[in-house]
């Protein structure tokens, strides 16, 4: 089918290794295909801290390796986001062997962590931008609480090492006033939901009217005065969120949440809010449908996005 999109050169997507695999994908197919086939040109990939340090002291980078190099051949740009909390449930990962220690023995561990990143892949032509942490100072997640002045350190870690790269720092889109996010990092991520679960009714509940696209304008115009900083959409919804996971609904409660006319609707909205680059949350579903639910809706209609 004809694609709905355009202005491909404003979407990415994320890519999250631990997700795909959770949903019971070969986890580089997946990947191999965004960028084969999907042709997805800017991408947001995670070092989650379990896989790169799985024991103490002891580093493992082939897979994030064999990421940021399939990017660098495809002529794809990344955003690698570092730190504790980054992209999927439970929001905080942490391998096993760091249990037992103390929150200021974990913050000393987590800054190792981010400059042995930094250090590595400062250098990497596939590298845009570092995203430090995933929405930091949103209460969200199995997470301690959040730390203003743990996140300056980390920031001034990151900085130390490359001075090249810019920093991403991301916050709610709905949730937040991204003021306070915005005093660090050097851009702002946002992220957009427009269809997410609602306890109280038992069913999807939709933000439509009550985030309107103007609003989102106004708060990116707000941190570009306050801070003089430009805004992204980080994480922009293409996946169902339901109240419980997807791939324990049927078809048609995934579809009253996540619809392929809502796909279109909510890239129609990013649009009308005028921030400059988009990625989509939600490719490993895509994938997921297409081949375990023999759905291929979502990914063709990605095609040509990117």
């Amino acid at each position: 089918m004809p694609s709905p999109f355009s202005h491909p050169w404003q979407y990415g997507a994320t890519f999250s290794q631990v997700q795909a695999a959770s949903l019971g994908l070969p986890w580089r197919e997946v990947y191999e295909a965004l960028l084969a086939d999907l042709e997805v040109k800017r991408l947001r990939l995670v070092a989650y801290w379990p896989l790169v340090e799985p024991a103490d002291g002891e580093f493992d980078w082939a897979d994030l390796d064999y990421q940021m190099d399939q990017a660098a051949a495809h002529g794809a740009q990344v955003i690698l986001t570092i730190g504790r909390k980054v992209p999927r449930w439970p929001e905080c990962h942490e391998p096993e062997w760091l249990k037992g220690y103390s929150e200021t023995e974990k913050q000393n561990r987590v800054m190792v962590l981010v400059a042995v990143t930094v250090a590595r892949y400062r250098d990497h032509p596939a590298l845009k931008m570092w995203q430090l942490e995933n929405e930091p100072l949103l209460e969200f997640g199995q997470c301690p609480p959040a730390d203003r002045a743990f996140l300056a350190r980390e920031e001034g870690i990151v900085r130390a090492i490359d001075g090249q790269h810019r920093i991403l720092i991301t916050d709610s889109g709905e949730l937040n006033s991204w003021l306070p996010a915005a005093a660090y990092g050097d851009v702002l991520g946002t992220t957009m939901y427009r269809s997410v679960w609602s306890g109280r009714r038992n069913r999807p509940f939709r933000y439509d009217y009550l985030f309107p696209a103007w609003l989102y304008r106004a708060k990116a115009r707000l941190v570009k005065v306050w801070h003089g900083k430009d805004v992204l959409i980080s994480e922009l919804q293409g996946e169902p969120w339901g109240a419980r996971p997807f791939t324990e609904m049927t078809r048609e409660e995934r579809a009253a949440n996540f619809s392929q006319a809502r796909f279109v609707a909510i890239r129609r909205f990013a649009l009308r809010t005028q921030l400059p680059e988009a990625y989509w949350w939600g490719s490993e579903y895509w994938y997921w449908e297409k081949t375990l639910q023999k759905n291929p809706d979502f990914w063709e209609l990605a095609r040509g996005m990117f």
